[in-house]
């Protein structure tokens, strides 16, 4: 064999021999040391995703969105330290005393003390939890808030809510705040108990609450045995509630009895209305009784009437009650704020 066919079969080995050598290495992972592959400790997985900046608990992102990451998308959970106050936590933080109030069920003209743990929102407003049923568009109306802006504050992406869960409303205020005390004078109790020259009877003492809670916004206004027999609808704005041979009135909630009046006013017959603050008025008509009187206040389930079928009623209804919640003005639809 010459030497020039030697050197060309070497050639052929060694090139084969380097692509054996390649296709081995493209199927077999690189070898690293086991230090180096562990995961790390279950006990510090909360520092991948939990960041703290003055107090803000923090959503971190990933390396490419951390520059652009919100500081203040997220409550605070603050714990009250020696020297603060509410006006100085307002001042650093932004928000207004009543959203502080509001949010951690502070009555008026109370003080916080070192120690305290509150919750302060990243924007004026309420914190809300999300009951079973209630959807975002119902919130939004609840409130009277655009949706687009609680999608945005909380971060929902589509409509998927569940029950329990905590939404900050940006901009709203609590359904239901302490009412404004009523002088009722003589003059006004005649004025509205007296219609069509009837004289009421007077009215019973008042009980305190006498059914069982509701854990709607507003309290049902008749007991856990009626029923529904109008919704809300165009041209009827309330909700028609009806129990087997008649049955009581409740209060919806906390608040001052500013309308109590017999006689046909309106259609709406014996009719009671109660002003809860914060712009949240219910009107309870066709009542048969009323034993509420104008300045009452009253409480959230306390008995102010008896069903009945005054004012404009129309046969197939029978004996109900006519629930109506207002709004500054704007009668809502009654669902949003109880539950059936």
């Amino acid at each position: 064999m010459s030497q020039e066919s030697v050197m060309h079969w070497l050639s052929l080995r060694v090139r084969l021999a380097c692509g054996v050598a390649l296709l081995v290495s493209l199927m077999v992972p690189p070898y690293a040391p086991k230090p180096a592959m562990a995961f790390e400790d279950a006990g510090s997985a909360d520092q991948q995703f939990l960041l703290v900046e003055d107090g803000f608990l923090m959503k971190s992102s990933s390396l490419t969105q951390q520059g652009g990451r919100r500081a203040y998308s997220e409550a605070i959970a603050y714990k009250v330290k020696d020297g603060d106050s509410l006006e100085r936590l307002t001042q650093r933080y932004k928000i207004s005393k009543e959203t502080i109030a509001w949010a951690n069920n502070l009555r008026e003209g109370a003080t916080i003390h070192p120690g305290d743990e509150l919750v302060l929102l990243p924007v004026d407003g309420v914190l809300h939890t999300v009951k079973a049923g209630q959807t975002l568009l119902g919130i939004a109306e609840l409130y009277d808030v655009p949706l687009d802006r609680i999608s945005q504050q909380n971060k929902i992406k589509g409509s998927f809510l569940m029950a329990g869960q905590e939404l900050i409303i940006p901009g709203g205020k609590p359904i239901v705040s302490k009412p404004v005390l009523l002088a009722a004078s003589s003059s006004s109790k005649s004025s509205v108990q007296k219609g069509n020259g009837r004289t009421p009877p007077p009215a019973k003492p008042m009980e305190e609450v006498t059914t069982a809670p509701t854990s709607g916004v507003l309290q049902k206004p008749c007991s856990g045995n009626c029923f529904i027999t109008q919704y809300f609808n165009a041209g009827h704005y309330a909700l028609d509630l009806q129990e087997k041979g008649g049955g009581a009135v409740y209060a919806a909630e906390a608040g001052t009895v500013i309308r109590a009046g017999y006689g046909w006013n309106g259609g709406y017959g014996n009719v009671i209305e109660i002003d809860h603050g914060n712009d949240l008025v219910t009107l309870y008509g066709h009542n048969k009784e009323l034993l509420v009187q104008v300045g009452d206040q009253v409480q959230r389930g306390q008995l102010i009437a008896a069903m009945g079928n005054t004012g404009l009623v129309y046969g197939s209804t029978g004996i109900h009650i006519h629930f109506e919640v207002r709004v500054k003005g704007v009668k809502k639809n009654p669902l949003l704020y109880i539950e059936e």
